[in-house]
């Protein structure tokens, strides 16, 4: 009834099944193309192979890259010629240090580990041949992408809109295949600010400093030879001292004026002497400030990823405002007051839309309650000399010697405190309105004075800027004109607010950063004010 099947069809048969299984085994695209196995494996985003679990970072670049340049063998060949495409991968991979970057992020491991089998006779580089193309193409596009744009950054809110050029890197990763010429590329790919460009060089002659001399992160105030030459080690460290110089008969004066530059660098009393505070100060891990000196690093490459070219950086730990364009630094910096550590002023970005001559201070619902309710139970005069008006729920002013304040608390209260304009104003004359999901904004202050503090983490989370005149006429250019700037300038009372709306938007990045470069191009490092290194994460929003 069935007719009797052939040897030589039992034959083909098993030679089929036999390719089919081994198609499998070793993951090898038989019955696709080797672009086909790639496209497979991107949309996972995750390879295996063997016991090595690798995900895929650059998914969006590594498909553009195939769609616009094929799929070619750039990294696994059995003859060898394509050593040098791994060898060109391995010596870029290592420059990350010297960029404040980790290896670890770019399969270092994997990479190092397949190029030393690799030179094992009969080494199978068809095996896995997909998925090793796809880790060792991702590490070099991955590594590109964060030197161009830096890493992701630890902020509560991001409201500009980036600007991330990925024919950009795609090119440059071609051109890398192409012309080996990895250490031009990187150089065009990085940031040329002044702060990045000064950080950089810190951090590297931080890190060769490690590598090559002996160091102590434990200096005692004993005066003897063995604690001035670990000092002086340490200065050296610091960059402020001539690596020259013999640490056995440094001078009086040399390291007298050496301790001065390091207690500038850390933003205390430049007395020249190493007293307690500076002691401390020297005693922090010097592998610590290299984390500082990569975070901040980090934040300047990120601000690559902005359609605009002018931006404003407002420094929490600085408490310090700039006003930064992507090739140099604009002669506009000023000091700022920022939370203090019960209401801090949290990282994010916005932008600013519009400036606001003589606004209103519609006071919080916190402060109203919690610090200016009990005043106010006390004396009602309080909301006078305050210049504070009361708002009921209508938007109507009411008379505040007409209410019955003792009835209300924390839990009930139907106002809304407003003060009136003028320079008497907790907003001064102008405030710089932010688009962003805080009640946080820049803004003018009635106390001037404040600005000359060291300390000046005092706000309820609002950013006072020290030059506000200064920062309008950067923002608004022909918006203000001679007769505005000087009704700004009389500090009248009872003014109306009034809207100067930006033709366009003008980005504002908030950061964390505890190392960074002064107006005058000096390394500077400074306080962890909130806490955000030593707890790692950061409160994401106001208090």
């Amino acid at each position: 009834m069935f007719k009797k099947i052939s040897p030589k069809l039992f034959a083909v048969i098993g030679i089929l099944a036999a390719v089919i299984i081994i198609d499998l085994i070793v993951k090898r695209p038989f019955f696709g193309t080797a672009k086909e196995r790639v496209y497979e494996l991107l949309h996972h985003g995750r390879v295996s192979v063997k016991t090595d679990s690798v995900d895929i970072n650059s998914r969006d670049f590594l498909k553009k890259y195939y769609d616009v340049f094929g799929y070619t063998k750039n990294w696994t060949d059995s003859s060898g010629t394509n050593d040098k495409y791994r060898d060109m991968l391995i010596d870029m991979l290592k420059h990350a240090d010297s960029l404040g970057l980790d290896r670890k992020d770019y399969h270092q491991d994997y990479i190092s580990r397949f190029d030393s089998l690799s030179h094992l006779p009969k080494f199978d580089y068809a095996q896995y041949e997909s998925e090793n193309e796809l880790i060792f193409a991702d590490a070099a596009l991955t590594f590109l992408y964060h030197v161009a744009y830096g890493k992701e950054i630890n902020i509560g809110y991001n409201g500009v809109k980036y600007n991330i050029d990925s024919a950009r890197i795609v090119t440059m990763f071609d051109s890398l295949l192409i012309k080996h010429n990895w250490r031009g590329i990187l150089d065009s790919l990085e940031p040329k600010t002044t702060q990045y460009v000064i950080l950089k060089s810190q951090l590297n002659r931080m890190q060769s400093f490690m590598q090559d001399s002996a160091w102590t992160d434990s200096i005692t105030a004993t005066n003897t030879p063995a604690v001035k030459q670990a000092l002086v080690m340490k200065l050296k460290a610091y960059g402020l001292m001539p690596d020259s110089v013999n640490n056995d008969s440094v001078s009086a004066s040399l390291l007298r004026t050496a301790i001065k530059g390091f207690q500038r660098m850390m933003g205390t009393d430049t007395t020249g002497v190493a007293n307690d505070k500076t002691l401390a100060y020297l005693n922090f891990p010097l592998k610590k400030r290299i984390e500082q000196i990569k975070e901040s690093l980090n934040y300047w490459r990120w601000t690559g990823r902005l359609k605009e070219h002018d931006f404003i950086l407002v420094n929490i730990p600085a408490a310090r405002l700039q006003i930064v364009s992507s090739d140099s630094t604009k002669d506009i910096g000023m000091r700022v007051i920022v939370g203090k550590l019960a209401t801090r002023t949290p990282s994010f970005t916005a932008y600013i839309t519009k400036v606001i001559s003589y606004p209103y201070w519609t006071v919080p619902f916190s402060i109203a309650t919690k610090e200016m309710l009990p005043k106010i139970r006390r004396d009602t005069g309080y909301l006078d000399n305050n210049s504070l008006q009361v708002i009921n729920g209508k938007g109507e002013e009411v008379d505040p010697h007409k209410i019955n304040w003792n009835k209300y608390s924390e839990k009930y209260f139907p106002y809304t405190l407003r003060q009136g304009t003028g320079c008497d104003n907790s907003l001064g004359v102008l405030k710089f309105d932010l688009n962003s999901p805080y009640s946080i904004y820049l803004h003018d202050t009635n106390r001037k004075d404040l600005f000359s503090n060291k300390n000046r983490f005092m706000s309820h989370g609002c950013v006072r800027v020290e030059k506000p005149m200064v920062l309008a006429e950067f923002l608004l250019r022909e918006g203000l004109d001679t007769s505005t700037i000087a009704q700004l300038n009389k500090c009248m009372a009872e003014q109306k607010p009034n809207e100067f709306k930006l033709k366009k938007h003008f980005p504002v990045l908030i950061f964390y950063m505890t190392a960074d470069v002064d107006e005058k191009g000096t390394l500077k490092f400074y306080g962890d004010v909130y806490g955000v290194e030593e707890n790692t994460t950061e409160t994401k929003k106001a208090i």
